[in-house]
């Protein structure tokens, strides 16, 4: 089931794994599961309630709201005897317990009221002293998007009794494969190219990146293929590709157009200074990159070089053609300056940018001759 839902993707030995257990019924009493990946939070989930629990036999199920719901509460639910005969099930979304935040902390403490006496004469809290003895007959289910604190104590007792798993995100090239695969359950293709241009503009999360594709899919109607240009219709860049874009366009002495992409990013709400620091980033990763051409071959080696996502890399590499190295330091040292007069207060971000960019296409040159010194990096 799972090789059907995924064929092909190696990244997700964690998923298979886990389900095959649940097929198996090797099952745990309680669970953790975190990190960004809530699509596949979400199908694991469906795949337990499938499991353990029969056909509208949903009394024997508990969702709890962890941001909500007291330790108290989640513990009762959990030792409740299960309606009937087989197993109860306790979903707790949001589960600020293993955090390493003050939410955590706070929830920890929050949990204090109601103490157990350990072997060892520490007090624990009821959510703690439950996870060192889980009642055989429910199967609690914790999530969280965010980070945890495998310190915690918490966090031990629960990997001790039951499992943990992280929900990471897919790679760049399993996520077009998944789309792919996806397009043609829907009766449709989409190019490798369309793929990664959608991956590109909304990110990794398999969640929304399968509405993009439903959006798509519908976009397309009754043709049979997803092009590049539904997706570019369709999606809204992220900030990295607008910068992508600027760069481009100062490459190429389109002033207009750089300019028209710096307007953009200021009306979806970027701030100026943050602009200024990701045009300088780009500029400074061209740089990296040319020092590094005779180390790097393919854009997936440069993307380790440089420690940046592949996409990155292909877009540095195309952009390095662009430049010289001395028009790289030179606009290094002109954003520099900007962002100096910014915080001193005599400059203000789109002034200063239009200047520099109409200075830039006016002459590459002489912009060299008037600013030769190396930027700090």
């Amino acid at each position: 089931m799972v090789h059907r839902i995924f064929p092909g993707v190696r990244a997700l030995k964690y998923y298979i794994d886990l389900l095959n257990e649940l097929e198996k019924g090797k099952i745990a009493p309680v669970y953790l599961f975190y990190g960004p990946e809530v699509y596949l939070q979400e199908k694991a989930m469906e795949r337990f309630r499938e499991k353990l629990l029969p056909p509208q036999a949903d009394f024997n199920l508990d969702i709890l709201d962890g941001e909500e719901a007291g330790e108290g509460d989640i513990v009762s639910r959990a030792q409740a005897p299960p309606f009937l005969a087989g197993r109860r099930l306790v979903l707790v979304r949001h589960a600020p317990f293993f955090s390493g935040g003050d939410k955590g902390e706070k929830k920890e403490r929050a949990g204090s009221s109601s103490r157990h006496k350990s072997p060892a004469g520490e007090k624990d809290s009821p959510l703690h002293a439950y996870l060192k003895q889980p009642v055989p007959h429910t199967c609690v289910i914790f999530t969280t998007t965010g980070p945890v604190d495998q310190r915690r104590r918490l966090f031990k007792a629960l990997k001790e009794k039951g499992r943990v798993v992280e929900f990471t995100f897919l790679k760049a090239r399993d996520l077009v494969r998944w789309l792919e695969k996806e397009a043609r359950l829907a009766g449709k293709t989409i190019a490798p190219a369309a793929a990664e241009l959608l991956v590109q503009r909304v990110g990794n999360s398999l969640f929304i990146l399968k509405n993009e594709l439903e959006k798509a899919i519908a976009y397309a109607g009754e043709r049979k293929e997803i092009r590049e240009e539904d997706i570019r219709r369709l999606t809204v860049p992220l900030v990295e590709e607008n910068i992508f874009q600027v760069v481009d366009a100062i490459g190429q002495r389109h002033v207009t157009s750089a300019l028209a992409g710096i307007r953009e990013l200021l009306a979806k709400g970027q701030p100026g200074p943050a602009i200024l620091a990701m045009v300088a980033r780009q500029f400074r990763l061209i740089l990296q990159g040319q020092e590094l051409m005779g180390k790097a071959g393919p854009g997936e080696d440069l993307a380790g070089l440089l420690g940046v996502h592949p996409f990155v890399a292909r877009k540095v590499l195309a952009q390095m053609h662009n430049f010289t190295r001395d028009q790289v330091l030179v606009i290094l040292n002109k954003l520099l300056e900007l962002d100096r007069g910014i915080k001193r207060g005599r400059m203000e971000f789109y002034p200063g940018m239009e200047m520099l960019l109409l200075e830039w296409g006016v002459s590459r040159s002489h912009l060299i001759s008037r600013n030769t010194k190396k930027p700090p990096c």
